[in-house]
């Protein structure tokens, strides 16, 4: 067998938090995911010295860790946390309900008995009377034991072999100001360590430092966001957009910083999210980045081929326009088992599962006429908060692996591409991202464009200012620019704070006329989350009339009916097993019918159904139960207005309810959600922003369409 090199390549990264202003962090996820992923990832390998790896340090992650450990700013739940249960306000209470459950629910809150007792007293904090009511049930003590338990699950492996953390970890409640005290200074003490580790590795030789655009912005859409037409079908902002060179702004600011933390520039660089095109290319070896990477798709798309091993596993030289830098391609499928599979297998079996798959890949390498390089590519944060230990014994056990391997090694990206340069070259880089080689995510909604519209409006006030221009002000445009404003926007992904990153998308282009003391446009007052009507993939065509019997009892009782299919994503990462497949909605005069087909059907939990209009209404529909729970919504409470037997669980759930119990009259406008709960939490939204919607038929409905 040929001897084959594995290149892991960890891509940290968070959004920028910090109002450059006001000099506050609105969102605490660089100081969680520091004192988890970031450390854990560096410290375990010093154990493996034969382990090598790449890390992609986004300039801007840096920058955040740096304010924690060298300025002394925190975030605002650190200050939720530190203060004295005695000293908080009603409403600061209120907060902590809300915020301090934040967290993967299998790994992080179930596994500490007194942190489930906690979620279960509040229970669902978006339900009528939500934390108003639960906080009045909270004792002092209550609170406290949220305050510490929150950020003391968030600790990674590596963090908890701390004895003072065992020691909070058993005594598992009524804990102390002391107990809080000690465990926040523990967080900072830990935060303190991460850059040093991986500086440390770095100039040992065993890990390489790579980089991202400073900010992490979507580089073909900044340089002109009609790039994304190359790859996709969509509308385009009104207002254009086309800066290539702040995206030359960004590369510059990335490398400049590196070289001031790490103390030598860096070779390599991770396009944020993968992002490409040709255009690129010149501004990336203007600026000495020897090579970047994308995903497998981008390859074959590229080279307009089937996927193949021999095309994949080895580096290219991509040209344009005179200018060339080398490029790896990432091995999805091994790359996302790592993400998103393996962590729910026995950690010994996951790590000989991969080792199983580069053997096949060694095994086939021995008809290539070069020497195999597999890059594995993935966040270096996420997928840990579903592993139950954090990803420990996987991480351990493959590694172990990997060093005693003798036809598979691991190797940096830097030193492979020195000692077996491209042989083949790409003329033609396709554009597109490493999610489904496209741009969608980050352009194809509305929200998506009008927060490129914004952007465009308010750079060119910035512009406007010529020589007098506040450099905030641009510092603040670059900012607005990162990936992650718009990766919350649309329908694709939730984050759970999709309002506090609006608000601070707004806050930063805000910024931009504060500073040179004009008010900022009405337009970024006012959100730019909207709930929007989500067109499903057939609307209703006619009367439905199903037997509720939990089965499709034959082909055309629900032909007539409209039609949602979810999108493939949720969360912040794709979600491999989501519950949902299917939600059938159609009517009669009397009734609406609900039907929900699913993938993987809950066995506990409720399924509830928000009416948004003509009157709010919640449907609660526990699993077991077997009824319909109307509730009416009257001053902000629920009032429980009926109990309906009209429900089937069988293959499939269906249900009706009456009109008439939903105050509802013909030619209104009605507009719902579903939402899947297990355990008071939030599994599954559908649509994930919006509403679905129809009107509510009255005696011309079907005669109106059978002459259509």
């Amino acid at each position: 067998m040929r001897e084959i090199s594995v290149g892991f390549l960890w891509h940290m990264h968070q959004p920028y938090y910090k109002d450059p202003v006001s000099g506050s962090y609105l969102l605490p996820w660089v100081r969680l995911h520091s004192v988890r992923g970031y450390h854990d990832m560096i410290a375990l390998l010093e154990e493996y010295p034969e382990i090598t790896c790449t890390f992609n340090l986004v300039p801007s992650l840096l920058l955040q860790i740096a304010d924690y450990t060298d300025n002394g700013l925190r975030d605002t739940d650190y200050h939720l946390s530190e203060k004295k249960v005695s000293d908080l306000t009603l409403e600061e209470k209120k907060q902590i309900l809300s915020r301090f459950f934040m967290g993967n629910m299998n790994t992080l809150i179930a596994p500490f008995p007194r942190y489930l007792n906690l979620l279960e007293k509040r229970g669902r904090a978006d339900r009528s009377g939500g934390v108003d009511s639960a906080v009045k049930k909270f004792s002092d003590q209550d609170i406290l034991d949220l305050q510490v338990l929150f950020n003391l699950t968030w600790l990674g492996f590596m963090a908890r072999k701390d004895r003072g953390i065992q020691d909070l970890i058993r005594k598992g409640r009524s804990y102390s100001e002391s107990d809080k005290t000690y465990l926040l200074e523990y967080h900072i003490k830990i935060m303190r360590k991460v850059i040093p580790l991986y500086k440390k590795a770095y100039e040992s030789g065993q890990i390489e430092i790579t980089t991202s655009p400073f900010y992490h912005p979507i580089g073909p859409l900044v340089m002109n966001v009609g790039y994304a037409l190359r790859s996709m079908d969509t509308p385009l902002p009104v207002e254009p957009f086309s800066h290539p060179e702040d995206v030359s702004r960004h590369i510059e600011k990335a490398v400049n910083y590196q070289t001031q933390l790490f103390g030598k520039a860096p070779k390599g660089l991770w396009p944020s999210e993968g992002s490409v095109c040709p255009e690129m290319v010149g501004l990336l070896s203007a600026h000495n980045i020897e090579w970047i990477a994308s995903d497998e798709d981008i390859l074959f798309a590229s080279l307009r081929q089937a996927r193949t091993g021999v095309k994949l596993y080895k580096p290219y030289k991509v040209e344009y326009e005179g200018s060339s830098v080398g490029m790896f391609f990432r091995d999805r499928s091994l790359s996302d088992h790592i993400g998103f599979v393996y962590a729910k297998n026995i950690p010994a079996h996951a790590a000989e599962n991969f080792m199983y798959h580069l053997r096949n890949i060694s095994k086939a390498a021995k008809a290539y006429d070069f020497d195999p390089f597999v890059s594995i590519i993935l966040d270096g944060e996420n997928p840990w908060e579903h592993y139950p230990d954090g990803g420990e014994r996987f991480l351990r056990c493959l590694y172990k692996e990997l060093s005693s391997s003798p036809e598979i090694r691991t190797s940096r990206y830097d030193d492979f591409l020195e000692r077996n340069p491209p042989g083949e070259s790409i003329a033609n880089l396709y554009t597109g991202s490493w999610i489904n080689h496209n741009f969608a995510i980050w352009i194809g909604h509305n929200e998506d464009r009008k927060a490129w519209e914004h952007l465009a409006r308010t750079r060119r006030y910035v512009q406007s200012k010529g020589e007098n221009a506040d450099p905030l002000a641009h510092e603040e445009i670059l900012i607005a620019e990162g990936s992650d404003w718009f990766w919350w926007y649309g329908e694709d992904f939730s984050s759970g704070n999709d309002e506090a990153f609006d608000n601070l998308f707004r806050t930063h282009l805000s910024n931009c006329y504060r500073l040179h003391g004009d008010t900022p446009p009405p337009e970024l007052s006012q959100s730019i989350i909207t709930h929007h009507e989500v067109v499903p993939i057939r609307m209703p065509v006619g009367f439905v009339n199903p037997m509720i019997d939990g089965k499709v009892s034959h082909y055309y009782e629900w032909l007539k009916a409209g039609c949602y299919m979810p999108p493939s994503t949720s969360t912040s990462m794709y979600r491999h097993h989501p519950l949902l497949s299917r939600l059938h909605f159609g009517f009669d005069r009397e009734y609406l019918f609900l039907r929900l087909d699913f993938i993987s059907p809950p066995k506990e939990g409720t399924i509830c159904v928000h009416v948004v209009s003509p009157v709010p209404f919640v449907l609660d529909i526990p699993l077991q139960a077997g009824v319909v729970f109307v509730y009416g919504i009257v001053d902000g409470n629920k009032q429980k207005i009926a109990e309906l037997s009209s429900i089937a669980c069988l293959s499939i759930y269906e249900m009706k309810v009456p009109f008439s119990i939903l105050g509802a009259s013909p030619s209104q406008r009605m507009r719902f959600f579903v939402v899947i709960e297990e355990e008071n939490l939030e599994i599954e939204r559908h649509p994930p922003t919006g509403v679905l919607s129809f009107g509510i038929p009255d005696e011309k409905f079907e005669r109106i369409l059978w002459h259509v």
